[in-house]
């Protein structure tokens, strides 16, 4: 009912780079496939659906930037995240906002 606890910023994926620069880790929560047809350099992927199971690799000491296809799924997994006691970015329009260089596995 309320979202105490569950604050987060909000980025633009111009700031992504800055971010990950300055030791952010990027979690592209897309499903598998999404991911490997396009990512951002350096970008882990835990899937949505992971994420309650795969929170334990990410560093509490770091900034985590979440993204995905648009921004509606980030919202929900920074909300997950930032209940978790993380320090959480959701990047504003996700994947389809993204310009740069993607890399295809």
């Amino acid at each position: 009912m309320f979202n105490f606890g569950t604050k987060y910023e909000k980025i633009s994926v111009d700031e992504i780079e800055k971010h990950m620069s300055e030791g952010a880790i990027l979690v592209d929560i897309r499903n598998e496939d999404a991911y490997k047809e396009g990512h951002i350099k350096g970008a882990l992927n835990i899937p949505m659906k992971s994420l309650p199971f795969r929170m334990s690799e990410l560093d509490k000491n770091k900034d985590i930037l979440v993204i995905c296809y648009v921004g509606g799924s980030s919202r929900v997994a920074s909300k997950i995240l930032s209940k978790a006691g993380f320090n959480v970015k959701n990047v504003n329009g996700g994947m389809k906002a993204w310009k740069g260089e993607v890399v295809t596995l």
